[in-house]
């Protein structure tokens, strides 16, 4: 009987420690899970800019088919933002990401029916408001 008895000491201390350490794990976890987070969220919607500023520069250059590949995958970065990272941001600043996806549209739209000066200039303007907005939703996220 006493063997039984410090065999259950032991298992109930083996489960006791294992609820313990797991308890003690995951409250650990969780301020690096939100920092991870938040780091995900500025490098998304940097990623973004950049490929706006990288339309800008291409657009500078008069380079369209590039400009339209930058506009294009800047406009997807943003979409799957917004199905994914968009809500954990403010109101102001998810209507600013929305804004910023108007405006690479239009751009991309206007690059891709007439690529005349005046339009490349007009587009270029709307990238870099979209830009302006990024950089702003950007300095709002909290860092990691």
């Amino acid at each position: 009987m006493t063997r039984g008895r410090l065999g259950g000491y032991f298992a109930g201390t083996a489960v006791v420690a294992a609820l313990i350490g797991f308890m003690f794990g995951w409250y650990q976890a969780y301020p690096a899970q939100h920092a991870r987070d938040r780091a995900m969220l500025r490098l998304r919607v940097s990623e973004a800019r950049s490929r706006t500023l990288d339309a800008r520069v291409a657009l500078a250059r008069s380079n369209y088919g590039d400009a339209t590949k930058h506009l294009s995958e800047a406009v997807r970065l943003l979409e799957a933002f917004k199905t994914s990272d968009q809500d954990h941001l403010p109101p102001t600043e998810s209507s600013k990401v929305d804004q910023a996806t108007v405006l690479l549209r239009e751009a991309g739209a206007a690059v891709l029916t007439a690529p005349a000066a005046g339009t490349a200039h007009e587009s270029s303007g709307r990238a870099e408001r979209a830009s302006n907005l990024l950089g702003e939703v950007y300095r709002a996220t909290p860092e990691p």
